[in-house]
């Protein structure tokens, strides 16, 4: 780690786990020379030291673009690393059809229930249906119902659909279990398109996977991951407002002038936007490949008056600097979980299933999307070295085809380089 360092574990409803790494961390940014503080966030990844490996690869990156950025000569960072109890995705290149020659199809499936269900009663239930999925529709409606028990509650902009909820499971395996083909790169932007399911054997095209595989096992993967998000969108938003925001609340009255900077990737961005509901004022926040929806900071986003979650974030005086937004098509973990929900809500959508048209897309996909804040032109990620106009209150999102090539591709040294002019804009 290039710079003076200190990290706090959460307890996946936000309570410090131990209170002692909290100290450490407000001391450190208290008695040292500092002008700001960047706490940051991982995501998808529950693995303690790939988190902390994602930390020290961004920071190093930070630090190797700094000379190139005159505004950042004098500055002293101190950088916070916040850990939490996440739970780990299924490969997203194997959940859009590579893994059907990487395994036996029941085995994969038995292994990510064990990746992602704490509750080892529950997973051994879950496992013990993996055998009859594929000729029984009662452990199919077993397998839905337990999984079901798992969804948290919501009443944002991001509800979980009908269908994976209350729907006959019979209709949620059926919509899971078609095939579709993603395409990259055939859509502006580089964004992906998933189209729909055509009659015959699952065609192969040059740059195309397979979302969905046609038979209950995929679908169960499938459902598995859906419910995933969900709960890791749940505990993201606790541990951020419960608390990230306290954390934020103890270095602000231990020392006032050092600035306050939030940066998270994947779920982590959810984390720290939902911080920054709790805790102002915040100098910048820099979102990367968020995994939250891209109506998030909007404004009457369903034309009825609806605002995103994180509406009130923008509000006069709570950023001080910019938000700015990572978001590429080339980000499967996104763009396929969001095709998912889309699916499962019958989201009849006018453009690409997840993309900026559809009512369930993902900010690392698409963007903030119907917020006014949001910056003119778009922008796009600059190559290292290269200049930003970041304005104080604006979310600047910043297309990002050209550097990030997939969801956790975020700690090269364009990133860094973004991130630090958010940080010299606050």
């Amino acid at each position: 780690m290039r710079f003076p360092y200190a990290e706090v574990q959460f307890e996946s409803g936000g309570a410090v786990h131990d209170p002692s790494e909290q100290r450490r961390a407000v001391d450190l940014v208290r008695t040292g020379d500092f002008t700001d503080v960047l706490v940051v966030s991982h995501g998808w990844n529950n693995d303690m030291a790939a988190a902390r490996d994602l930390y020290t690869r961004l920071t190093d990156s930070l630090d190797a673009v700094r000379p190139a950025v005159p505004a950042a000569a004098g500055m002293r960072l101190a950088v916070v690393g916040v850990l939490w109890p996440s739970i780990k995705w299924a490969d997203p290149d194997v959940i859009a059809g590579g893994g059907a020659g990487l395994a036996d199809p029941g085995e994969l499936l038995r292994v990510e229930i064990r990746d992602s269900i704490a509750d080892p009663g529950l997973a051994a239930r879950l496992e013990d249906l993996v055998g009859g999925l594929e000729t029984s529709a009662a452990a199919r409606a077993d397998f839905l119902n337990l999984l079901r028990g798992l969804v948290p509650g919501s009443d944002d902009e991001e509800r979980p659909p009908d269908a994976l909820m209350t729907g006959e499971p019979a209709e949620v395996f059926g919509r899971l279990g078609q095939p579709v083909i993603l395409l990259q790169g055939q859509q502006p932007g580089g964004a992906a398109h998933l189209s729909e399911p055509a009659p015959g054997p699952v065609p192969a095209p040059g740059g195309a996977q397979a979302l969905g595989l046609p038979d209950p096992l995929g679908a169960a993967r499938l459902l598995l991951n859906t419910v995933t998000y969900f709960t890791m969108k749940s505990r993201s938003g606790d541990v951020g407002m419960n608390g990230v925001a306290k954390l934020l609340d103890a270095l602000a009255a231990a020392a006032p002038g050092v600035r306050r900077h939030l940066a998270g990737h994947s779920f982590g961005a959810r984390l720290v936007s939902a911080a920054a509901l709790r805790h102002a004022p915040i100098q910048s926040i820099t979102l990367l490949q968020g995994a939250f929806s891209h109506h998030g900071f909007a404004t009457d986003y369903d034309s009825k008056g609806g605002n995103g979650f994180f509406r009130a974030v923008l509000d006069p005086g709570r950023v001080r600097g910019p938000v700015v937004v990572t978001h590429t098509g080339r980000d499967l973990a996104v763009g396929v979980a969001y095709a998912i929900i889309s699916r499962l809500a019958r989201q009849q959508a006018a453009g690409l299933p997840g993309g900026p048209d559809d009512r369930y897309g993902g900010i690392g996909r698409n963007g903030a999307i119907r917020t006014p804040q949001v910056a003119q032109p778009p922008g796009r990620l600059l190559p290292a070295g290269g200049g930003y106009a970041f304005a104080p209150g604006r979310v600047h999102n910043l297309l990002a085809d050209a550097f990030i090539t997939g969801h956790s591709d975020v700690t090269g040294r364009e990133v860094a380089n973004a991130l630090l002019h958010a940080i010299r804009a606050g």
